[in-house]
Formats: structure tokens, sequence, C-alpha cells
């Protein structure tokens, strides 16, 4: 059953294990940010915040998203109303079967959140508890983690995205905007040539499938917004409500709705900010003016903030989905014989695995022509093709065939020039500015013309080293004869 609004989605949390509220006084101010970022990094239950220094009525959540107390995809799979022990793997499943299969919202007239409406001289930012997240940061970040929405005049094309904005102003935000984002497009494109402003509403605090979809790349295909990619992750239409002063449709169950004009002719400094490689991002710049003319939230509000810095955070989780969802679909296009893909969420979405059976010399190179073709993976700049007997979602599986099966001159290939991500780190000022830089192909299979029953040697492993009856009576007494915790209650690696 979906989540009727973002509180529904903290009580299903809190049954699962996966939420602690703290009453205890918190200060916005890098405590808040402190307490997540740790959770992210360990691993941890979603922290509500019910107590702020300087705040009465609202309350904070961090880590609705991030890598769980129980599993690293805990969360997510209480989003999707399965149980928190879901393995990946079915996890994945479900969610390509979902994506497939999107439905269209559903308008309504009204919504929680139209529980308190301001305007004009009302509208103060300072009033919410916007949080210093990391030291350093160029600002207070009210929407690390909130859906962005924005439509492309004439078409109908509706634009979400993860923005994070800083406050700059009584009624103001600022926030580094990706070109290529779909919202960076839009202002770009469709707005900015014909000096209009655009009218954008950010909604904080919305069920969690909305911002997952707002996260995913999956809607920059024009035909499917994210709003039916959320209502295909929920299996129920989103329920969207008119904005007060546009025609763009806000989620109605949302917490707060930030409504007002982007100005590309009005631009203030913004940031540093964390990125998504888990670093400062580069020193602060010009960046357009959120100019919010009208607030809709709840009593009371509920405001889920990220830190987004090192994983595995919320943004990991949803990038790490969205990346292996279109490579899915895009080799079962192909039809080609691919046991798994896993773009693990602690490696920030930078390297890519890929495992199959090896039907010719170089398939490793093609299957890298495929992660390079969706919108996704298409700037990844390590890729990894592995043998269809290797578990890409145990770390030590995935690093020990990496250093023992991948020959470093011979099954290294290096690509001098590839799509390359505008915050990459690891990349020259020059890179960065022309969008392409190096990226590396990594070989971990057996060469075909090996004979296996000499030049390849046989794995030491509990599946690979044993008699079939062997393993079995192991795992029938694992729990029972030994004494072992079950295989499901081990700690997520």
């Amino acid at each position: 059953m979906a989540h009727y609004d973002f509180r529904e989605y903290l009580d299903a949390l809190a049954a699962a294990g996966e939420l602690v509220r703290v009453e205890a006084e918190v200060d916005p101010e890098l405590e808040a940010g402190a307490i997540a970022q740790r959770l992210a990094e360990r691993g941890g239950p979603a922290v509500h915040l019910t107590s702020l220094v300087g705040s009465e009525g609202a309350s904070l959540v961090g880590g609705t998203l991030s890598r769980g107390a129980r599993a690293i995809w805990a969360k997510a799979a209480v989003a999707l109303d399965l149980d928190p022990g879901t393995a990946y793997a079915t996890l994945l499943g479900e969610v390509v079967k979902r994506v497939d299969a999107p439905i269209k919202p559903l308008q309504v007239k009204g919504g929680p959140v139209k529980e308190v409406i301001l305007a004009g001289e009302d509208v103060d930012l300072g009033t919410l508890p916007a949080p210093l997240l990391h030291e350093g940061d160029g600002g207070r970040y009210l929407t690390s983690w909130a859906v962005a929405i924005a439509g492309e005049p004439g078409s109908g094309y509706v634009a979400w995205d993860l923005l994070p904005m800083m406050v700059t102003g009584r009624n103001r935000l600022a926030g580094a905007l990706d070109p290529d984002s779909p919202i960076g497009q839009l202002l770009r494109e469709r707005y900015a040539p014909e000096g209009k402003l655009m009218p954008l509403a950010v909604a904080i605090g919305t069920i969690p499938v909305a911002a997952m979809a707002a996260g995913m790349t999956l809607a920059r295909r024009r035909g499917t917004t994210a709003a039916e990619i959320a209502g295909g992750l929920q299996r129920e239409p989103l329920h969207l409500v008119k904005a007060e002063e546009s025609d763009l449709l806000v989620p109605a169950s949302a917490e707060i709705v930030l409504e007002g004009v982007l100005r590309s002719d009005r631009q203030v400094q913004a940031g540093p900010f964390a990125s998504v490689y888990g670093y400062r991002g580069r020193a602060a710049a010009p960046a357009p003016v959120f100019e919010v003319t009208t607030i809709t939230r709840r009593h009371d509000p509920v405001l889920p903030f990220s830190t987004w810095g090192t994983p595995i955070s919320d943004i990991h989780v949803v990038r790490g989905l969205d990346q292996d969802v279109q490579l899915r679909q895009a080799f079962d296009r192909r039809g080609w014989p691919i046991a798994d893909v896993f773009s693990p969420p602690w490696l920030a979405g930078s390297f890519v695995a890929v495992s199959s059976k090896i039907p010719f010399s170089a398939f490793s190179q093609s299957i890298a022509g495929v992660v390079r073709s969706t919108d996704a993976t298409r700037t990844v700049p390590w890729i990894a093709v592995y043998d269809d007997d290797i578990d890409l979602r145990n770390p030590v599986s995935l690093f020990h065939a990496l250093v023992t099966k991948c020959h470093p001159k011979r099954d290294t290939w290096l690509v001098k020039e590839s799509p390359a991500a505008p915050d990459a780190p690891q990349l020259t000022a020059a890179e960065l500015e022309r969008g392409s830089g190096p990226s590396v192909i990594f070989d971990c299979t057996w060469p075909r013309d090996w004979d296996p029953s000499i030049a390849v040697p046989p794995r030491v492993s509990f599946d690979q080293c044993y008699p079939q009856a062997i393993q079995e009576k192991v795992l029938a007494a694992w729990s029972t004869d030994y004494g072992f915790p079950p295989e499901d209650e081990r700690p997520a690696s």
C-alpha cells in the first residue's frame, strides 16, 4: 500500500526499526548535519530531530533514504512497501518492473500542503529551520532533499529535479544549476533566450518515491514524466494539486511548497556545497536566483534534509538504483547473456560492474559501449566486466576478482576521451570545461583462449570447492545445529 504522505512514511520507517526520534534539543547549525552524516557513513536509521534551537513547530529529518540500519537499501525497500530485509536483487527487479509501468498522476482540488498559505510580506524563509550542513558550506541549505518542478512552455513537459539551494535572503534561494539537468536545460533553452522568468515550485517533504523519481534520469526521456514514474514506483497515482501562482502541479501531501520564479537575469554567489562524490564542491559561483513569492505548508512542517557527503547518503542510493535500472533495461533490450549489473553506492556512482557469459573475446568492450549509452551511466569513468560466477554485490568477491583476474596490461583499456560528469573531482579544470575526460575498462574475465582444465585455476570458495551435498548439509544446520545467526541477520556490508 502506498504511503499517503511523508509522515506516514516516517511511521513505516519507525515500525521497521529505521527511524529514531530525538527529543533532545539539536542545533541546525552543523550539529544536525553531523548526526546525519555519521549515520550515512556507518549505516543507521533516519533521525527525526523534533526540538531545534531557534525553531518552534517545524522539525528536521535526516537520512530518509541513506544507508539503513538493517541493510543498505532497507529504507528504499520501505519506501516501495517492501520488507526492509528485501535482497537488492529482488528490490532492483521490482523497481525495473514498476518504472516500466508508469502511472499518470491524479489532480486533486486540495491537500494537506494547503493548510497554511503565506504570500507577499508574510513570506520569510528565515522562519524555517534551514540547516548549515557542513563546515565550509556557502550557507544554510533549505532544499537539500526536495523536488524542484518546472514546465516547458507550450509542450506540457514538466521537469522534476533535486536542486539543493541555500537561503540568500528573506524570500530568495540560490544553488548551482547543472546545465545538463532537466531544469537547467529548460532555463537555458526556453526561458533565458527570451528573457522570461521561469515559474518554479519546490516541494519539501514529499512521499519518498517522488524524491526517488526526481533523482533518476529516467524521466529525462520525453514522453514519461517523473510524476508518472513516481506513480509506477508506488503502484498508485501520485496526488497533485495546482500551485497558487502558476499552472504547475505540486504534490498535494507535501510538507511545504515554495512557489516563485527562477531568474537567469539575476544571479548571486552560491555554494560551495557537497557533491555527490563526497567532496566539498568547488568555490562559490554565480547562480540564478529563486524568488519565493508564496509558501504553502502544513502545520508544524517536517523537513527532510540530506548531507550529500561521503557515501552512503540518500543520493547514492537513488543514483545507484537509477544506474542499475537503466543498465538492466538496456541489456534486456539487446538480449545479451548478462547475469547481473551493479553500481556500488559506496563508490558514489563512479563504478559499474557487469557480469556475463563471455561469448567472444573483447566482449567487455561491447558491454562498456552499452554502459556509455544510458543517461544514468554515460559519464561513469570506471567499468569492470566479470564472469557470471562472481557475486557483484559482495565487495570482497568484486575486488578479489578485479585484482586476480584482470591483467594490468592485457585486460585494461584506457579511453582517453569520454563524457564526464561536470563535478567529477579527479578531472582537471580543462577537462571539466570541455565535459570529457579519461575512463577505463577492466576485463575481469578469464581469456577465451585459455584451456579451462589447465590454465584457469579453480576458485577455492564455499560454492565451488565443496560437493553440493556438503553445501546443503552445512546450510541446513547453520542456525539449528551450529548456532550461527541466520544469513538475513548478518550486518549489512
